[in-house]
């Protein structure tokens, strides 16, 4: 039983069914000019994860650890038989509920999913820290948008993209606008990344495409041993991209989406 709501954006289709989970801090509504022109190829629904966007699930301390939460949302509102694609941690949990019911996923597009080493003990980082640091009220939107555009990890994302991820991810505060994925999730989050994920791809039964950026969140190393393991997969690294690969280089990822189609 799910104790709240799961916020969704939606393109339906009478074609095969579609799911985008998106990356850790962000929000569906941030990949719509990816997904937007796959509407009518695919029935598509992305959703906010657990203390992200719209959503309303619980996100308490703990709940977060090794990320089976959100494998386990996935698994309860994702329809038999979908295409499963993400972005970062919606990668990473994508690829975990694909390695536990292999019967249900149809194929895989994990763009730069999260591949931490094995025996790698999760804990304090500085993805988290920043994270912890982060402002998170604003006067506005047009405020928000001002203080990120092309700085810092949204120096490389388009003007649309930028304004599609505040208007998923802002609710009103007593005075103006402020962050739905509050600091404090975000970075347990960062915290409660799973170790060891690439070996998981053993348990894989579906078509399989991995897109990496070359210094990104799949390290070379990790990206062989999931090739080791699951030999059919298809890899592409990506010259030039950063972490935010999918802001960078969209027309790739819906390529990629659509040959599993």
């Amino acid at each position: 039983m799910v104790d709240g709501s799961v916020s969704q954006l939606v393109w339906d289709a009478d074609a095969p069914p579609l799911h985008f989970a998106h990356a850790n801090g962000f929000n569906a509504e941030t990949y719509r000019s990816l997904l937007e022109p796959l509407g009518g190829a695919f029935c598509i629904a992305a959703s906010d994860a657990r203390g992200h966007g719209f959503t309303r699930l619980p996100a308490t301390p703990g709940l977060a650890r090794g990320w089976t939460i959100f494998r386990d949302d996935l698994d309860r509102f994702v329809p038999d038989g979908a295409i499963l694609a993400g972005h970062s941690m919606g990668a990473t949990a994508s690829l975990m509920l694909a390695a536990l019911r292999p019967e249900k996923v149809r194929a895989l597009v994990l763009v730069e999913p999260v591949l931490v080493p094995k025996g790698v003990v999760p804990g304090d980082n500085d993805m988290a820290r920043r994270a912890e640091k982060r402002r998170d009220g604003f006067a506005s939107l047009d405020e928000a948008f001002a203080l990120y555009r092309g700085r810092g990890a949204f120096r490389t994302w388009p003007d649309e993209t930028l304004r599609d991820y505040l208007r998923g991810g802002l609710e009103q505060a007593e005075s103006g606008v402020r962050l739905s994925c509050r600091p404090a999730w975000e970075a347990e989050d960062f915290r409660s990344t799973p170790p060891g994920v690439s070996e998981l791809a053993a348990q894989l039964r579906c078509p399989v495409t991995l897109i990496h950026a070359a210094d990104g969140t799949a390290s070379p190393g990790e990206v062989e041993i999931f090739k080791r393991l699951y030999p059919a997969t298809r890899v592409i690294a990506v010259p030039g991209a950063t972490h935010f690969l999918p802001m960078e280089f969209p027309e790739l990822v819906r390529e990629e989406i659509l040959r599993v189609k």
